[in-house]
């Protein structure tokens, strides 16, 4: 999904009103001048927003925004004649908001990257995945786009985030490259926080029900453990001997935690759960150990391309704040 976390629009001084209005959004989410949000009412959502030549309406925002309510709460469609979805009585202004920060973001970027003469943004395949999504969008929820101006908006929606995720990682993400000297100069510098927690490997033999796993109980053993497990065993590592692991206590549901406290070889049960009636054998304990470069390096790849594309994004919002201006009816 298209990222739009992190944004700073704040430097953008420009025309009478889009400095202040453009912060105001983007850094605290709120759109209402002059009111706390628990005071406004419908009447403040009243407005038109142009982004370069697009000109967005509260409409438009408040159709997604009931869009999203409805896939949040899988609430019947409240379209009306108009194929155009009400607000509820009670609106959620700080989502309102959030939608129409994104939406704002959205047209000004999109609208930024159609002269960017390395992307075509006019290739047709580029919109074969957003289109498919469309569809199926369409034909799962037929009853909030039984009119042609909400599937229209739909599918500029989709198509619109699909395109700009394309550009991020074409253009911004697929141009970051990072050198060995960086990725060591990090592991140095934070390496306490690269380690292994301490985990387990374990057998076990899970059963369907409790009588079945007290016979099993009553007969098994180190020596047998691995064979009863492949003969009688319902979960899917029975083939296997029912070995799990290596895991940490995190990684595992909570009836596994015992492990961590057993000796190897000591066998555990019945242990209930979901999935039926638990035998567990310790095999092994790994202690808890610090990650060399090498092991850490994937992780540290990971931290600092993710650091590096958060700064381009704001590089690059940025330049469409200065290049694309945007103008609002609400007076400061």
């Amino acid at each position: 999904m298209f990222r739009k976390r992190y944004v700073i629009l704040g430097a953008w001084i420009g025309c009478f009103l889009v400095g202040y209005f453009t912060w105001k959004i983007f850094h605290t989410g709120t759109f209402f001048l002059g009111k706390q949000t628990q005071d406004a009412s419908l009447e403040d959502l009243d407005f038109t927003v142009y982004v370069g030549d697009y000109l967005i309406t509260h409409q438009d925002i408040e159709w997604e925004y009931n869009f999203y309510l409805k896939q949040l709460n899988a609430a019947p469609s409240q379209e009306g004649g108009s194929g155009e979805a009400q607000p509820p009585q009670k609106p959620i202004f700080e989502l309102y908001n959030k939608i129409m920060a994104d939406l704002i973001e959205r047209k000004l970027l999109y609208q930024f990257i159609a002269s960017d003469q390395q992307f075509n943004i006019n290739e047709p395949s580029r919109f074969m995945h957003c289109l498919e999504q469309w569809t199926s969008t369409v034909q799962g929820q037929g009853d909030l786009f039984a009119h042609e101006k909400t599937r229209n908006q739909l599918k500029n929606m989709l198509c619109e985030k699909d395109i700009l995720d394309q550009y991020m990682k074409e253009r911004i993400a697929g141009n970051i490259k990072l050198t060995e000297p960086e990725l060591k100069e990090y592991y140095q510098s934070h390496k306490s926080e690269f380690h292994e927690p301490a985990r387990v490997t374990i057998r076990q033999i899970v059963l369907a029900s409790e009588s079945e796993a007290k016979k099993v109980r009553a007969r098994v053993n180190t020596s047998n453990f691995e064979s009863i497990a492949r003969e009688l065993s319902i979960s899917p590592e029975a083939k296997e001997g029912g070995r799990l692991g290596p895991f940490a206590k995190s990684d595992m549901p909570s009836v596994f935690d015992v492990a961590f406290e057993m000796a190897p070889g000591e066998i555990q049960g019945i242990l209930k759960s979901t999935y039926g009636f638990h035998i567990i054998m310790l095999e092994r304990k790994f202690p808890k150990a610090d990650l060399g470069f090498e092991a850490a390096k994937g992780r540290i790849q990971d931290i600092l391309r993710k650091k590096r594309e958060d700064e381009e994004y704001k590089k690059w919002v940025e330049m469409a704040l200065n290049t694309i201006p945007i103008k609002s009816s609400r007076a400061l």
